[in-house]
């Protein structure tokens, strides 16, 4: 028997598609064009004796979760019982055992046979939940651990929020029992199992209402039963009726259907759930205007469920959110504004003494290395912090959000912009005090490298280049307890961790990727932005993650991989021009239709649909690139295009003019790197 990972071009991969439908009251309905999705991604793994097709496992690398999610597991009824899904199983092992956490999947508690193929196999059951299935089912989340490093864990739970629209509920009612339902507009993908782990789907309360104007009452009826399947929105009445009233300017019409439509768009905004999900022709053509306007994202449910892996990463940073938002120093605030910072941002409903924090806020104005600072949108005060420089450390004395809509991405950046300016001093470490966080916040800090010891969150700050078997001494310092083996990739997010160390030695992709002037500034270089005319959005350069497009050709570039920036261009009014400006991590690669790439991706704000359809030539048909990347420094001494030449020669190779990325070495990474950091190699 053979074993292969395959693409659609592979002999077998119709025998798998039909395999996959002979088999789909068990595995799940899977949405059209959903087998060619992971094929091109290469996430099917069959076996074969040359002749027969003898099964197919087919798998989502979940990157930001570090984990691999089993989507299919299919068996031909002649080779059941003989390995084939142990094989397939020790084949997915043996790939990624070394660079992710481990597996997960769902499957229904009463599939006995299955189960013991999970049990046998090492899986062990975490946790029951209930299907979305119409009769009631429940599912075994089951989990298989490849032992890494907890300082790699992350939860389990994260999954992507989203509203089903009426018609969604009405057509998965309706789908039940159809003899057939057209591809196009066939929902019942959003009730796989596997879909379980990654989605969270709701219904606005403005379903009963829809349900209550339905004459037949037994079809009412069950209507309501199948809302039983999904989380109900909870949702600010009152905040509701304004955004209802914007929408009427988008969504017009006063029959009942309209109305419940900005209902739902408006239960969405209101709630903070970033998409929507609806077969609505009328709300999908309109979705770049309420994109344009609202912090919310339509899809229909292919688009939704094929781009699910995508959408995980825009949860936390949402610049439009942010718009309008001034900081402001309070080192001397008046005695009424203080009075009025202690009254906002005491946290009296979790029980602290309003005592306890006026001292705190009054110690923080006296002391000579202590900060205060307000953050104020259209003049009413929204964040509050304080910080206190120490020798060797600063101190988050405190950090209080009032704003519930914005809490996670303005506390997402306040943090960003404390981490940008340690980065610069010689501070070894960022110490988080503050008591009040929620869950969602502790996971930003973890995303931004602090541990928690002692209950304090501690980032460490190690602004130094280590040879990769020096690696293990910094680990234990910062985090005694785990041991990590030399593992190239494991590294790599050590390092990304421990931002902004940096660790020589690793095989990993490293990359000069060319940009222009604009660009640069609009992403991340002030300095550029500020000699433009019209200068950088300032809301937008708020970013910890961003996306670039580009072309597809000539390069693939593999990620995750280290960048360099070189801002090309010849134009005088550009300083940075022909130099290497900054540093940073790429975490993802789509290639994709320029509209889809656009629409995943829309949330970082940098884009507009106007840059996109001119960077394609106007042909929305050809294949674009998007270069996800994040932990961006910008060069204290960008490198210049001379200088650059003259590491390549010293290093064997030819002068470049940088048209298209290009492909470096560790040794000529690092050279640069300390050029643009240090102005000198150390």
């Amino acid at each position: 028997m053979t074993i292969e990972f395959i693409d659609n071009r592979n002999r077998f991969f119709e025998d798998v598609k039909a395999l996959g439908r002979k088999n789909s009251a068990t595995l799940g309905f899977m949405p059209e064009g959903g087998f060619e999705d992971y094929a091109r991604n290469k996430c099917i793994i069959i076996v074969h004796d040359g002749k027969t097709l003898a099964g197919y496992l087919m798998f989502r690398v979940v990157s930001r979760f570090s984990r691999i999610s089993i989507v299919h597991l299919c068996v031909s009824e002649e080779y059941r019982g003989k390995g084939v899904s142990t094989a397939m199983l020790n084949a997915l092992k043996s790939k990624y055992e070394k660079v992710y956490r481990g597996i997960s999947l769902s499957c229904r508690t009463d599939f006995d046979y299955a189960s013991s193929v999970w049990r046998n196999f090492g899986f062990v059951p975490r946790e029951k939940v209930r299907s979305r299935s119409f009769e009631v089912n429940y599912l075994n989340r089951w989990w298989y651990d490849f032992n890494q490093p907890d300082l790699f864990s992350v939860a389990l739970t994260s999954k992507v929020k989203a509203l089903l629209d009426m018609n969604i509920i009405v057509k998965l009612r309706e789908a039940e029992n159809a003899d057939y339902v057209s591809p196009q507009e066939d929902p019942r993908g959003l009730l796989a199992d596997w879909l379980i782990d990654e989605a969270e789907l709701c219904f606005a309360p403005e379903a009963y209402n829809e349900i209550d104007r339905d004459e037949n009452l037994q079809r009412a009826e069950k209507t309501r039963a199948l809302l039983s399947s999904f989380t109900q929105l909870k949702v600010d009445v009152e905040k509701q009726k304004k955004v209802v009233k914007e929408l009427e300017q988008i969504i017009s019409g006063k029959s009942d259907n309209d109305i419940s439509d900005r209902k739902q768009i408006a239960s969405c905004i209101v709630s903070q759930t970033p998409y929507f999900i609806t077969y609505d022709e009328g709300l999908v053509n309109k979705r770049d205007i309420v994109e344009k306007q609202y912090s919310l994202q339509i899809y229909n449910p292919q688009e939704f469920i094929m781009q699910i892996d995508q959408l995980l990463h825009g949860e936390e940073y949402l610049p439009n959110q942010l718009i309008g938002i001034a900081s402001d120093s309070v080192s001397k605030p008046s005695p009424q504004e203080l009075s009025m910072c202690v009254n906002r941002f005491w946290m009296q409903k979790d029980g602290e003494d309003k005592q306890t924090f006026s001292a705190l806020v009054s110690e923080l104005i006296n002391k000579s290395e202590g900060k205060l600072y307000v953050l104020k949108r259209h003049g009413d005060a929204i964040a509050f912090y304080g910080i206190t420089e120490k020798d060797d450390s600063t101190d988050i004395e405190l950090l209080r959000i009032c704003d519930k809509d914005i809490c996670n991405a303005l506390f997402f950046q306040i943090i960003s912009e404390i981490m940008k300016r340690i980065l610069k001093g010689e501070k070894k470490r960022i110490v988080f005090r503050e008591k009040y966080i929620t869950d969602n916040q502790k996971d930003i800090l973890d995303k931004f490298g602090f541990v928690l010891q002692n209950n304090i969150y501690i980032k460490y700050v190690y602004n130094i280049i280590v040879a990769k078997e020096e690696v293990s001494n910094i680990i234990h310092q910062s985090y005694p307890s785990i041991s990590v083996e030399n593992n190239d990739r494991l590294l790599l997010a050590v390092e990304r961790k421990l931002f902004p160390l940096k660790i020589k030695g690793l095989n990993i992709p490293t990359y000069i990727v060319p940009i222009m002037p604009y660009w640069a500034g609009q992403l991340f270089d002030l300095a550029i932005a500020g000699e433009d005319l019209f200068g950088a959005n300032p809301e937008k350069l708020w970013s910890f993650e961003n996306v670039y497009y580009r072309h597809t050709k000539p390069i693939t570039e593999k990620y995750p991989a280290r960048i360099l920036w070189y801002v090309s261009g010849k134009d005088v009014r550009y300083s940075h021009a022909k130099s290497i400006v900054a540093s940073s991590y790429l975490t993802e690669v789509m290639t994709g239709k320029p509209k889809d790439l656009f629409h995943v991706n829309r949330r970082y704000g940098i884009y507009e649909w106007k840059d996109i359809y001119k960077l394609c030539g106007s042909d929305i048909n050809t294949d674009i690139r998007a270069l996800k990347f994040c932990h961006t420094e910008v060069f204290e001494y960008p490198i210049s295009f001379a200088k650059i030449q003259e590491i390549f020669i010293a290093n064997g190779r030819k002068r470049n003019t940088f048209a298209s990325p290009v492909e470096i070495n560790d040794t000529i990474y690092f050279q640069l790197y300390q050029l643009g950091r240090w102005k000198e190699q150390k």
